[in-house]
């Protein structure tokens, strides 16, 4: 009889202690996690005792932000002694230089491929010859001309298109 009074007595302890462990071990909830999204909170529960206090959150950082280029103020106003980051700003490499004719300056759209300049142009930059060969989209403008012809091709995004062949 005494080993039951025993189990019975080591069975409530060990329940005491466990329930009693839940209920103090401290709440921790994910950000998500609101006390409203989760149903009910402690002090729905009628044990009479208030909720735990939140854990404080980390320490806001109240540094000034770093400068970005935008935002660059004059050297002068930095506080003497301080080291400013420098700023590495890649561009891109600049254009070669139009090797050819003057009038491929005024060329909205130039490409270079194997020798052969492209240029798109809204108006009629050069006239046709052995080493210029002129399209157009607009077959009004299309034709003969005493220098050669101009061609008609619909696909063009400006009205003409120059090749110049070396």
């Amino acid at each position: 009889m005494t080993s039951s009074l025993f189990r019975t007595l080591l069975a409530t302890t060990l329940t005491t202690c466990v329930l009693g462990a839940c209920s103090t071990a401290p709440v921790t909830s994910t950000p998500d996690a609101s006390p409203a999204s989760t149903g009910s909170s402690r002090d729905d529960a009628g044990n009479g005792r208030p909720a735990p206090p939140r854990p404080k959150a980390p320490p806001r950082n109240d540094k000034a932000p770093a400068k970005t280029p935008d935002k660059a103020t004059d050297k002068a106003t930095d506080k003497p002694g301080t080291k400013s980051p420098e700023i590495i700003v890649e561009e891109a490499p600049p254009e070669p230089p139009v090797t050819g004719p003057a009038w491929l300056s005024q060329c909205i759209n130039r490409q270079t491929e194997g020798g052969v300049i492209r240029c798109d142009a809204d108006s009629l930059l050069t006239e046709p010859s052995a080493h210029v060969k002129v399209y157009t989209r607009e077959p009004g403008a299309a034709g003969r001309t005493r220098t050669g012809p101009i061609q008609l091709r619909s696909n063009l995004p400006r009205k003409y298109r120059f090749f110049v062949v070396p």
